[in-house]
C-alpha cells in the first residue's frame, strides 16, 4: 500500500512483453528520476542534502547507461536472429 493507503497493483508497471519497449520505458524513467533529482537540487541550500541528491543523480546516470547497454545487447541478438 502507498501512504494513502491505496494497495498496490501491477497495473504500475509498464511492461510490454517486449524487451526493446520495456528498456525504452525503464531509460525514460531513469531520465525523469534524474530530472527530478536536478530539479531538487536547484532548490536544496544544505549541503549534506546536496550531496546526498548528486549521488542519487549519478546513480540514475548509471542506472540509464546500464539500460542502454542491455537495449543494445538485445538489439543485436534479435538481429542475429532470424526471425520472420
Amino acid at each position: 500500500m502507498d501512504p494513502n493507503g491505496v494497495p498496490w497493483t501491477a497495473a504500475y508497471i509498464q511492461v510490454h512483453a517486449d524487451p526493446v519497449a520495456d528498456l525504452h520505458e525503464d531509460m525514460a524513467a531513469e531520465q525523469k528520476a534524474r530530472a527530478t533529482y536536478e530539479h531538487l537540487l536547484n532548490l536544496a541550500e544544505d549541503p549534506g542534502a546536496k550531496d546526498a541528491l548528486r549521488f542519487l543523480r549519478e546513480r540514475e546516470v548509471v542506472h540509464f547507461q546500464r539500460f542502454g547497454e542491455a537495449l543494445r545487447i538485445v538489439q543485436e541478438y534479435q538481429q542475429a536472429k532470424k526471425v520472420y
